[in-house]
């Protein structure tokens, strides 16, 4: 019997996700932080992302463009996750579907 056993040494640790309150301590800008907010309270709310005509609704914006940068750039910031391609894929990272009710 061969027992050779295969090292993956590219696998890296998984990062750990930060907590609402940690969320909230990153640095953003005030639009940064009002579409944040927004994203947050959606998902407390409903238990999926709003899309960015939402966002764009609640925050009394008419530009669909702005805001989608704004998302992209609290994705960079780490706060919220975005499947790409996908609607409604936008959550605080704080979210997991293990803790989900």
């Amino acid at each position: 019997m061969n027992s050779n056993i295969e090292i993956n040494r590219e696998m890296v640790m998984r990062r750990r996700e930060m907590t609402r309150d940690e969320c909230m301590e990153v640095e953003m800008t005030p639009a940064q932080k009002e579409v944040f907010l927004v994203i947050d309270e959606w998902w407390r709310r409903y238990g999926f992302g709003p899309s960015i005509r939402d966002i764009c609704r609640i925050r009394g914006k008419g530009g669909m463009g702005n805001t989608h940068e704004i998302v992209k750039r609290l994705v960079k910031l780490g706060v919220v996750k975005k499947v790409s391609r996908g609607q409604r894929s936008v959550r605080p990272v704080w979210i997991n579907f293990k803790t989900l009710e």
